[in-house]
């Protein structure tokens, strides 16, 4: 009896190790063919992990032991060659910016995998260089006019030549990455070569603060706060070669906002506000306000720019006889041939006065239309020359206001 439980328990052993060991055999099995279906498709990327342009091609590689049967990309099927078991393939993208994960499912006879890869778009930045805080422009000019004075049709012309000089400037305080506040200055006189021509000149001079924003409501956003100051000479009635020194003839506050936005790739509009507060020193007919609204835009096509706009201004002065509406109309075009820009504009001026002068008893009403031919040469970024031709008629239903001018423009102009 003894030895009979021995052998119970001997056999009972046997039987525990034996089912112990199909057990572990199987799950090496099963293991073994997991382990197979991985090693049995390979997936490697051929393209960069890393891309610095937002469209381009995410290639990879497939190669399989069996017959690949299916490849998707994010999803999306790729097509696959009859009995393959090796593939290439090329994916059009358009990253965002950052981190772009492509899930890759490939599907063969005997297995499947799934693989996903990481490119990262990292745009280029263009380093951006900070401008100076003192920008600004000098210009020399010369006018050749034969009809300087404005004489009637039919009357005799006066030709002449003045010389012009312009100079501005601006000092700019950074506020932020996309605002600041300038300081700028402005001042232009001319200089009649015909000395007895001297009372014609003319001293403009415009000081004012500007507050920019480069992203302000979509827009590169601006207003200004200035005063405007012209200044005149009056002629020596004894001698005209000798006119006395400037004095000051018009006085004018002036704010100002406009805004500048994109319309798609090659269109940029803008639009304008002003208001002027205006003071005639000599007399006080003409103290009061003026209005100014514009809007104009600008088309690029390939190496054209196309330009067009429109402004009008109305006055509201003490003297009613002296308020005005005027409208004008700009068109131009230009086109560049490095380093030579050339150009042609036109322009339409309408001058309506809203009440009839008392001494003829006529509401003015003044039209005007110049046309220009321009080019100019940049001999390098800070230094550049330019020539114009224009052509101006004005009627108007007073006689003694219709006249008409040729003239050519010369100027040099050095930037800093």
């Amino acid at each position: 009896m003894r030895h009979l439980r021995v052998w119970a328990s001997v056999i009972l052993g046997l039987i525990i190790l034996f089912t112990c060991f199909n057990s572990t055999h199987a799950q090496t099995a099963d293991n073994q063919q997991i382990d197979g279906t991985s090693e049995e498709i390979l997936v490697f990327r051929t393209s960069p992990a890393k891309s610095r342009f937002a469209e381009g091609l995410f290639r990879f590689q497939v190669s399989t032991f069996s017959p690949i049967l299916v490849v998707k990309v994010n999803g999306f099927a790729q097509m696959v060659a009859e009995d393959s078991d090796w593939a290439e393939f090329e994916v059009p993208y358009y990253l965002k910016q950052g981190k772009n994960l492509f899930k890759i499912f490939v599907q063969t006879k005997n297995g499947q995998l799934e693989k996903e890869f990481i490119v990262t778009y990292e745009p280029v930045r263009k380093k951006e260089v900070e401008p100076p805080p003192l920008k600004g422009m000098i210009m020399i000019g010369q006018t050749n006019s034969n009809n300087v004075l404005h004489a009637q049709d039919g009357n005799t012309k006066t030709s002449e030549a003045k010389n012009e000089l312009l100079f501005s400037a601006a000092y700019s305080f950074g506020i932020s990455e996309e605002s600041d506040v300038s300081l700028n200055g402005f001042i232009k006189f001319d200089r009649h070569q015909n000395r007895s021509l001297a009372a014609e000149e003319i001293l403009f001079r415009q000081l004012s603060t500007e507050y920019s924003h480069k992203k302000l409501l979509g827009m590169n956003f601006r207003s200004a706060l200035g005063q405007t100051v012209i200044s005149v000479k009056d002629a020596n009635p004894s001698d005209p070669k000798k006119a006395g020194e400037f004095r000051e003839d018009v006085l004018s506050l002036f704010l100002n906002a406009s805004g500048k936005f994109n319309l798609g790739r090659s269109t940029v509009m803008s639009i304008k506000l002003q208001f002027d507060s205006q003071n005639k020193v000599k007399s006080d007919t003409e103290d009061g306000t003026l209005t100014q609204a514009s809007i104009a835009g600008k088309m690029r096509w390939e190496d054209f720019r196309f330009l067009a706009g429109v402004d009008s201004q109305s006055t509201g002065f003490k003297e009613p006889t002296k308020d005005y509406q005027t409208t004008n109309i700009n068109a131009g075009v230009t086109f560049s041939l490095t380093p030579w820009v050339f150009g042609m504009n036109f322009q339409n001026s309408t001058q309506n006065y809203k009440n009839s002068d008392p001494a003829s008893n006529v509401v003015l009403k003044n039209k005007k239309d110049e046309i220009t031919v321009n080019s100019k040469y940049a001999y390098n970024r800070s230094n550049i020359f330019g020539a114009d031709l224009k052509q101006i008629k004005q009627s108007s239903n007073d006689a003694l206001r219709t006249y008409s001018e040729n003239q050519v423009l010369l100027q040099y102009m050095w930037l800093f």
